[in-house]
């Protein structure tokens, strides 16, 4: 979700190249940013979630160059926008620099309300940081 906001080049060109064979000739090309994707859930999620309860969007802030929404288990209904028990919403925050798409991500995920949860460490420095060097110990360097 994140890199694919950030993909410049048309993706009806890549597409299309991919099927031609000839990839190798388009310039896929990424804005220089940073992008951090949080998934808003149904509580429970994933052994027991709720199904079947309304989220409000009301509070989230509006989709931007700076905030994308990508809409997933979730239904449109005469009551309002009703989760199936997945990931309900993608909110992916677009800055300059790491932190700051964090912010925005977590701005826009904190803002639904109804029974959901979300990752608050998604995008975190500390969590990059701690994964890194889970990697560098599995690399023995």
């Amino acid at each position: 979700m994140n890199v694919l906001s950030l993909l410049t080049t048309d993706l009806v060109d890549i597409s299309e190249a991919i099927i031609r064979g000839t990839l190798d000739r388009v310039p896929v090309e990424f804005a220089p940013l940073a992008s951090v994707c949080k998934y808003v859930v149904p509580r429970g999620y994933p052994e027991s979630p709720v199904r079947g309860e309304r989220i409000s969007l009301a509070r989230v802030p509006a989709s931007s160059a700076q905030l994308r929404h990508y809409f997933a288990s979730v239904d449109q209904t005469a009551e309002g926008l009703i989760m199936t028990g997945s990931r309900a919403i993608g909110f992916v925050g677009i800055a300059a620099d790491l932190d700051e798409a964090e912010r925005v991500a977590e701005e826009a995920a904190s803002a639904v309300e109804g029974p959901v949860e979300h990752r608050r460490d998604i995008g975190t420095r500390a969590l990059i940081d701690a994964r890194c060097e889970h990697v560098r110990r599995l690399g023995g360097s």
